[in-house]
């Protein structure tokens, strides 16, 4: 993953259950909801790195 610390703002909509799940979960654990989405992006990138043109 890169460690870059600077960060570019991203817009996107997502269904109301899912932003709900999402911030009930952000809310029991006390983890930002930014970092759950950017952990899911990097899993996601992952799963597919075998298709990302260098």
């Amino acid at each position: 993953m890169d460690m870059n610390p600077r960060l570019t703002s991203v817009v996107f909509r997502l269904n109301r259950e899912k932003l709900d799940a999402l911030k009930e979960l952000s809310r029991s654990t006390r983890i930002r909801q930014s970092e759950y989405l950017r952990e899911a992006i990097s899993d996601l990138l992952a799963k597919y790195e075998d298709r990302l043109v260098d």
